[in-house]
């Protein structure tokens, strides 16, 4: 395991997106990973992306820089909301409003993975 640095400074803007697609996303994200070690990402939904039920590996903060995110059972957030989901709990689904969304990301303690349910 590698020790992590006492502190890192990066942009998102800096870092090359990956496109993310699979049987469980209705388009695609677009993911900037800032960081592994915390996992840092900053993702970029597409208009009316949406997502399938799923969990998470490590608790996360969600804080969403632009747009409407949506996530069935809980509502809609928007610029400046910050959202707190814990290991293993499940929801979803989740889409992106109209004109997209744009998400900071952060695995509070351990990987992030993605374990989808539907």
């Amino acid at each position: 395991m590698s020790e992590a640095l006492p502190f890192w400074k990066k942009n998102p803007a800096d870092v090359e997106p990956v496109v993310a697609q699979n049987e469980h996303i209705k388009g695609e994200v677009h993911v900037r990973v800032v960081s592994r070690h915390p996992t840092v990402l900053e993702n970029t939904f597409p208009p009316n992306t949406w997502l399938g039920r799923h969990t998470h590996g490590s608790d996360t903060l969600y804080i969403v820089k632009e747009g409407e995110f949506h996530i069935e059972g809980e509502g809609v957030l928007r610029p400046g909301d910050v959202r707190f989901v814990a290991k293993g709990h499940a929801y979803g689904p989740e889409w992106a409003g109209p004109n997209g969304a744009v998400l900071l990301i952060i695995a509070v303690n351990g990987d992030f993975g993605t374990d989808w349910l539907d």
